[in-house]
């Protein structure tokens, strides 16, 4: 029963010989991982606004998840199976953790729903995804209302299954990213080697009427028949507009 105080720093969690590391929450404290180092703080008791675009995707979460329980059993052991090499991001980090058959059926049903292609995904294993780069070629104001930002890419052919999907957040000059601003955006590819993200209405997407902004990205591959995605790739990179 005992309480921990208020925490309004994020203390490093210190390992002991009953617990080598510490990951989610007990009581009123998170832990969480930076940088390869535990830490802890209070947990957050957000209140959920219920916008319209969380609303969105809400109604897709409860769609997969419908839909995995509709699953016969057969079919549920096989995406069992196959999450049994998918790493886990949680801790530990080591090939001991790895994810469900459940949560990797709702990341494929995600995947295919962000790409405009929401259906019941097949049980697949994950492909192997090339290794691209992005780097930074453009920015345009379209019709005056929409911010078309370009990049060019380096690295592996990207097949025509693959779709770049770009998690995209504008902010003033030398601040940094809002972890839950972030927006998702796919991107329409060039014959010359180019990816281009369309904000509509930026100006009331970041509330921003600047020359200049910084563009937080993180830019990842899904396959369009499995809806299975790559890591994400972190990129930050100021724009002129």
């Amino acid at each position: 029963n005992f309480a921990y105080p208020k925490l309004t720093t994020m203390p490093k969690y210190i390992p002991n010989s009953r617990f080598s590391d510490c990951y989610a929450s007990v009581g009123n404290v998170t832990f969480f991982h930076k940088d390869g180092e535990c830490y802890y703080r209070t947990k957050a008791r957000p209140v959920f606004p219920g916008t319209a675009g969380q609303q969105v995707q809400l109604s897709i979460h409860q769609r997969g998840l419908r839909e995995w329980r509709y699953l016969g059993h057969d079919e549920q052991l096989e995406w069992n199976a196959l999450a049994k090499s998918v790493r886990s991001k949680r801790p530990p980090f080591n090939t001991s953790s790895h994810i469900s058959g459940y949560n990797l059926f709702m990341s494929a049903y995600h995947g295919l729903a962000c790409i405009g292609e929401e259906r019941v995904p097949e049980p697949r294993p994950l492909p192997d995804f090339p290794v691209v780069c992005l780097e930074l070629a453009s920015a345009a104001v379209l019709n005056g209302t929409d911010l078309q930002i370009s990049f060019r890419i380096n690295g592996d052919t990207i097949s025509d299954r693959l779709r770049i999907i770009g998690k995209i957040q504008l902010t003033a000059p030398g601040h940094s990213a809002h972890r839950g601003k972030f927006r998702n955006y796919v991107g329409v590819l060039s014959d010359e080697g180019f990816v281009s993200f369309v904000i509509h209405d930026f100006r009331s997407v970041c509330s921003l009427d600047l020359k200049e902004s910084q563009v937080h990205m993180k830019y990842f591959l899904i396959d369009a028949n499995s809806g299975h995605r790559s890591k994400e790739n972190p990129l930050s990179t100021s724009i002129e507009i």
